[in-house]
């Protein structure tokens, strides 16, 4: 069995690596692994706070409170971080990583029971957290050093520090896919991650707390894809992502619980609201490819400070560290919300919210409404009044809340999730948008993907459909019924097949008396479906796949599309009741033929239109164009669905990165063009010219 306790000496270099000193014994049983994993887990959860605030209060969604931070978020805000900063500490994601090092290289990974390897599935989880813990450190530190072999003595730890030597983010990258690139040609999915049985954490499943590898693979895959640019790449993210959420019995849906306008008046608080639902602990495994469980009293583990620092609590006096910025604000409110008003197919509507702030009882109901439904305030003047130190407003933050409008006590948060569903979903749809299928990367955000949304050739065209039918699944070949003849052959087993009798798309032509109802969203399932796939934009932003002011192409782009020839007017075909005569015989042929040859030359001139329109769309400069305005789509949708979560720092670098202008570990920070021209630059001057990576610590 090996120790994982620190080492009691002290050396120079403790804060990078922690040296296992004492090796008792390498001969690992069942329970020992187990101890083991338990070990790492308890390791990543001290990780929780540093990950998310790394990738949040450096960015330009929040500030921070500066009479009531820390002087090391305040650090964070100003992208000015000391090396003694308390979040600027690797070591911690090393200690996970030699401890990773240390079982993969004793455990008996060739022990077979049943024909089964024994210790498959904690293998895989290792190496995913390995592989986790490494993107994060390149993300942070843009270099670092790579090690994948146990340091046992701290003389060993020593001199991996003296020698200086660091492996960038493709090295880095290049390793982890290769290691884990076995797992996608399984037949298996949630059946690689290991369960311990039906055994919880609190109340989250054992199986939840490790990573889907395939997910993982996705967001690795879209990392070196945006160091390098190689378009390969963006292709296996594509796969990745698409195998995660489309794998037999466990596929994964973008759901329905969204916040949405009940009327189309728009005021007061007339919306349902079942977004929030999102963050609850009961929704784990439906919402979060995987999560990192937190005790929630200090006295029985590792507990995260998320919750206090991101909501109102007796024990910060009220005064949350990190509040909502103006960027945030501006970007939500920028969206145009659409409600589609349908009574019968003869009497619809579609009206859109104003940009009226007086139009609003709340500031935050303006435009996109998941803000409003996640960051609420409440006034506490019955204790402020009594106590000068207490802020006079309570500030909530659903997401870590565990989806809660307002907490009445101090609690401490019980989970955090590596990634959610929905912020996989958008990262394939930058990924499709790099690769070159811009209509079915907008499709993720207006549509959702489905049968019917792919084969709308007014959405999907035949010339992206075909390309995507080219991207392969590893490991398991997925058909659809509904596709026949030759179109079986070219679909089997590629990116098109969302099977059509799990995933559903909203219907919102019938009537709500028919249908099932719920988050404010009509929908229809039909064949067995059982998941709801709806634009992701629509979570917040009402009807988007009926909004005109949410568009792939501008009147510019649809202007030079070539129009079609007006249905010409048939002949009246005369009604016989008989053939008595050669001559109404005569008549009638000759009308219907020629009704047959108008309907042959409009054929003809509507099929050569659609082939001109499909190579203008699909022209190089048309491509760029839609794929430039996606990208801007993209990233407020990432701002709007993942804010707060850790994630708007890295989004922005990952944008740089694709765009060619981050280079080197010192390059400094740049705004994307888009983020600059739509929303200024007076929220980030905390950002510019400041530095993408932190130094890492000279011990």
């Amino acid at each position: 069995m090996l120790l994982l306790g620190v080492g009691a000496s002290t050396t120079s270099c403790e804060d990078m690596f922690t040296a296992e000193n004492n090796l008792v014994s390498t001969d690992l049983t069942p329970q020992d692994t187990l101890y083991q994993m338990m070990g790492i887990i308890q390791r990543m959860q001290k990780l929780t706070d540093r990950t998310v605030l790394l990738g949040e209060v450096r960015a330009d969604l929040v500030n921070v409170d500066p009479l009531h931070a820390s002087a090391d978020i305040q650090e964070l805000f100003n992208n000015n971080v000391s090396e003694d900063n308390i979040y600027n500490n690797p070591r911690d994601y090393y200690n996970v990583i030699n401890n990773c090092n240390i079982y993969l290289t004793y455990v008996d990974s060739l022990l077979k029971t049943h024909g089964d390897y024994y210790y498959e599935r904690e293998i895989c989880a290792i190496k995913s957290f390995r592989a986790w813990c490494y993107l994060e450190l390149a993300k942070i530190y843009g270099e670092v050093p790579f090690v994948t072999e146990p340091i046992l003595t701290s003389d060993a730890a020593e001199h991996i520090v003296a020698s200086g030597n660091k492996a960038n983010m493709k090295d880095i990258l290049d390793f982890c896919i290769e290691d884990l690139a076995k797992y996608p040609y399984m037949d298996k999915n949630n059946d690689l991650r290991q369960g311990y049985g039906s055994k919880k954490f609190s109340d989250i499943m054992y199986s939840d707390i490790f990573i889907p590898v395939r997910a993982l693979l996705g967001e690795l895959y879209l990392w070196r894809g945006s160091f390098t640019g190689n378009q390969e790449d963006y292709i296996n993210a594509i796969r990745m992502y698409h195998d995660y959420f489309c794998f037999p019995d466990e596929e994964v849906d973008v759901n329905n619980y969204n916040v949405a306008w009940r009327t189309s008046d728009f005021s007061g608080s007339g919306f349902s609201d079942s977004y929030t639902i999102r963050f609850a602990t009961t929704m784990v495994d439906e919402e979060c490819a995987g999560v990192l469980p937190m005790d929630t009293v200090a006295y029985f583990g590792n507990t995260t400070d998320l919750r206090a620092i991101f909501n109102s609590q007796y024990s910060n006096n009220y005064y949350p560290s990190v509040v909502v910025s103006q960027r945030m604000k501006n970007i939500s409110k920028a969206q145009d919300y659409c409600y589609y008003k349908y009574t019968s197919a003869s009497v619809r509507d579609t009206i859109y919210g104003t940009h009226d702030a007086n139009d609003y009882s709340n500031a935050l109901y303006e435009g996109d409404l998941r803000l409003a439904s996640v960051y609420n305030t409440y006034s506490n003047l019955s204790e402020s009044q009594y106590n000068s130190n207490f802020n006079s407003t309570k500030v909530f933050n659903a997401k870590y809340t565990g989806g809660n409008y307002k907490l009445s006590t101090d609690q401490k948060a019980a989970f955090i999730p590596f990634y959610r569903k929905t912020n996989l979903y958008l990262h394939m749809a930058e990924a499709l948008n790099r690769a070159g299928f811009p209509e079915t990367s907008f499709a993720v955000l207006a549509y959702g993907l489905s049968y019917d949304i792919l084969n709308n050739r007014d959405i999907i065209s035949q010339d992206e459909f075909d390309r995507l039918c080219e991207i392969k699944s590893y490991g398991f070949t997925l058909q659809d019924t509904k596709y026949t003849g030759d179109l079986l052959a070219q679909t089997t087993g590629s990116f098109v097949i969302w099977p059509s009798n799990v995933f559903a798309t909203p219907d919102k032509n019938v009537a709500s008396t028919s249908v099932i109802s719920s988050g404010g969203v009509i929908y229809v399932l039909v064949d067995g479906q059982s998941k709801q796939n709806m634009g992701i934009h629509s979570l917040g932003s009402g009807d988007t796949e009926y909004n005109k002011y949410y568009y792939l192409d501008d009147e510019e782009t649809k202007a030079g599309l070539t129009a079609y020839p007006v249905s010409p007017n048939y002949a009246e075909v005369p009604k016989l009741n008989s053939r008595s005569t050669a001559e109404d015989s005569l008549a009638y042929d000759s009308i219907v033929a020629y009704n047959d040859s108008l309907l042959a030359i409009y054929s003809a001139e509507v099929s050569k239109i659609d082939s001109i329109n499909a190579k203008y769309l699909s022209s190089e400069p048309i491509l760029a164009k839609r794929q430039a305005h996606v990208k801007k789509l993209i990233l407020d949708e990432e701002a709007l669905e993942g804010a707060f979560e850790g994630l708007r720092f890295y989004d922005l670098l990952r944008y740089q990165m694709q765009e060619g202008k981050v280079s080197g570990s010192s390059a400094v920070i740049s705004l994307p063009d888009y983020i600059k021209e739509s929303y200024g630059t007076m929220e980030t001057d905390n950002m510019t010219g400041k530095p993408w990576y932190l130094t890492l610590p000279a011990r």
